[in-house]
């Protein structure tokens, strides 16, 4: 039998009441929860942002399919290093 830990945060957010009574009317709508809907809505706004691509995602952009080698992964990434 295999165990896996969980870790629960808590997160307390302050809104207006007329967004709260929104949200809980959506989750109603959807039959989950409200904590799910403002997850899914933070998702969404997080895709959706354009906040640009640091040092190590153009490094696998790059190469990405690149490689049809031989090699491991750990070499691989020694070779392709700056």
């Amino acid at each position: 039998m295999s165990y896996i830990a969980c870790m629960t945060e808590t997160l307390t957010v302050r809104m207006p009441a007329k967004l709260v009574r929104e949200l809980k009317a959506k989750a109603k709508l959807a039959g989950t929860n409200a904590s799910e809907i403002l997850r899914q809505a933070a998702s969404e706004y997080v895709r959706s942002t354009n906040t640009g691509v640091n040092a190590m995602q153009q490094h696998i952009l790059a190469r990405a399919g690149t490689w049809d080698g031989e090699i491991s992964g750990a070499e691989l990434l020694r070779r392709t290093r700056p």
